[in-house]
């Protein structure tokens, strides 16, 4: 599905090259020039493209050559880019350099391209939906999710952002950050609440712990204990 290509370039158009499956391209590093059916465009950090089949491509690279990452696209979800060049913006940026070592590579890959994608106007209670199957198991993956509700993983990463304003990966860190919040206050032994509550080990639940409240495990503790109500 992802792929890194790196080409040494040259300052003159390649031989023609038949598009086999459409892809989202975007630039990692450097700059080249794309051109289809006789219209050129650059292709660089800010300003990727998704080619489909049936097109026939030339680059060229006059500075030099580049490195690139091509994400595989299901063909019903290349054909809802309209616009040549897709637009980089600083949250996809972001996604894509997270990708480079990302063990949650599949959930980044569906934001990233769901954050490019159209507003695709889907109904809000198969969100609601979703949010109930995350209460009630933590543990299921994009893909199950996307399944369970009949949508493809970008169209329920992107329309789950609009309805909710978290990523579904942050919405559930939130829910087992709540869980443990819970298990802490009552009492519960960090390292077993961390497990009981889906997360790798003591040091990823107070990581995620402190992001999300600004105070570590032990602190927070502390400061129920003193609670009067």
């Amino acid at each position: 599905m992802l792929t890194v290509v790196r080409c040494a370039g040259a300052d003159r158009w390649s031989a023609e090259e038949p598009v086999a499956r459409p892809a989202l391209v975007l630039v990692r590093h450097g700059r080249f020039v794309r051109r289809v059916n006789g219209q050129a465009c650059l292709a660089d950090v800010t300003t990727g493209y998704v080619q489909r089949p049936g097109e026939v491509q030339q680059v060229a690279h006059p500075a030099g050559g580049d490195v690139c990452t091509a994400i595989g696209l299901p063909e019903e979800i290349a054909d809802q880019f309209q616009a040549h060049p897709v637009r980089v913006t600083s949250t996809v940026d972001l996604l894509h350099r997270r990708l480079r070592a990302a063990p949650e590579r599949d959930e980044l890959i569906a934001e990233l391209v769901g954050a490019l994608l159209p507003v695709p106007g889907l109904p809000h209670p198969l969100v609601e939906e979703v949010r109930e199957l995350l209460h009630a198991d933590p543990a299921l993956d994009l893909a199950a999710l996307a399944a369970a509700v009949g949508w493809s993983p970008w169209h329920l990463s992107r329309s789950f952002r609009l309805a909710t304003g978290d990523t579904l990966r942050a919405y559930r860190r939130r829910l087992r950050v709540r869980a443990a919040l819970d298990a802490i206050d009552d009492g519960g032994e960090l390292a077993a609440v961390a497990v009981r509550t889906g997360f790798a080990d003591q040091a990823h639940m107070t990581r995620a712990i402190a992001a999300e409240t600004g105070m570590p495990p032990g602190a927070l503790r502390r400061s129920l204990l003193r609670r009067t109500f």
